[in-house]
């Protein structure tokens, strides 16, 4: 449903993890860096407004790397014994898609495009107002997961919905724990992280004044208190 090709995302998740929010080597999965684009950054919740941003999601570099285009994520992240792998499984992806789009021609039905092609345009807001709380006005460039990613509590609907991943310092320092004991893991490590942000208002009531103040500033830095 988010329309992720799964060789890419593979690779440049595992980028992500290592080298979180850094600029050298390029984490590709960051949306807003510094200095921050306000505009863009309250763009990625208005749903279908990803078909004007088309450039910058990766459906876009799905449909490139389907026509054999290698792209900078591909020459960057993606090892090079696996880029024919990552063309064959967006040209699949593509594919799909096209198939969808045919079928719903065919029947003249908006259904089977609704279900699988069009729900991460209209489905946006929700996914961007979990995931944009992950990393974004943190510090870049430093490996303390601490400092780039943040932690909040949710509600039980929430949570069931966003996957536990809430708890996203603790996913990020140990990435193989399932997401169904993150809450545990959280718990056990507490007292070493800094205090988890109260719920989605708790964590933009910080996100979007650090925006503002970093679309001015670059070099303006979000202080995190992290226990010594």
């Amino acid at each position: 449903m988010n329309g992720f090709e799964p060789v890419r995302w593979r690779w440049s998740h595992f980028r992500h993890h290592g080298y979180t929010f850094f600029d050298d080597p390029l984490d590709f999965e960051i949306a807003i860096r510094k200095p921050a684009d306000v505009f863009y950054f309250f763009s990625l919740f208005i749903p279908f407004y990803d078909f004007i941003n088309f450039k910058k999601t990766t459906q876009y570099e799905t449909i490139l790397h389907a026509l054999g285009v290698k792209t900078e994520v591909m020459k960057q992240v993606i090892p090079e014994k696996e880029h024919q792998k990552c063309i064959n499984s967006s040209r699949l992806h593509v594919g799909i898609w096209l198939f969808v789009i045919l079928v719903s021609i065919v029947f003249q039905s908006w259904l089977p495009i609704l279900y699988f092609v069009l729900p991460n345009y209209y489905g946006i807001t929700l996914k961007r107002l979990f995931g944009l709380t992950q990393h974004t006005g943190l510090k870049d460039n430093i490996k303390d997961h601490r400092y780039s990613t943040r932690t909040m509590h949710l509600n039980p609907i929430f949570s069931f919905l966003y996957w536990q991943m809430e708890y996203h310092i603790e996913h990020h320092m140990f990435p193989t724990v399932p997401s169904h004991n993150l809450p545990r893991l959280h718990e056990l490590i507490k007292d070493q992280m800094p205090p988890a942000k109260k719920g989605l208002w708790g964590a933009y009531s910080e996100i979007i004044p650090t925006i503002f103040k970093q679309a001015k500033d670059p070099s303006y830095e979000l202080k995190v208190a992290v226990p010594q």
